[in-house]
């Protein structure tokens, strides 16, 4: 199984935040901005999602984007692109183990 590297990045833009999310061969395949809401005294997030055709990053961009949203009760947007050639079954198994433990690391 090939190494499965996540490198991400956390910028504020005035009291919201950009998270760019990406390995080795980034790009922009999905964007995704989300922000908090109440209801019954609960946050809730609503999301919007642009992702390009047979891309699959929205995935990955929605779990930063709760997460963050939730933490930092403001608009986020993370812009996505992990590309990995032919992958395996095992290997995306690898890629949300790796993005569950960065998304913790980046927002702590």
């Amino acid at each position: 199984m090939r190494k499965i590297e996540i490198k991400s990045e956390l910028k504020s833009m005035g009291k919201d935040k950009v998270i760019l999310v990406q390995n080795e061969n980034g790009h922009i395949g999905s964007v995704v901005t989300g922000e908090p809401y109440i209801k019954d005294n609960k946050t809730h997030v609503t999301m919007n999602t642009y992702t390009r055709l047979t891309h699959k990053d929205d995935v990955v961009a929605r779990m930063y984007v709760e997460k963050a949203v939730l933490k930092y009760q403001c608009v986020v947007t993370c812009i996505c692109g992990i590309h990995i050639d032919h992958i395996t079954n095992e290997e995306m198994n690898e890629v949300m183990k790796v993005v569950k433990k960065d998304i913790e690391e980046l927002l702590k």
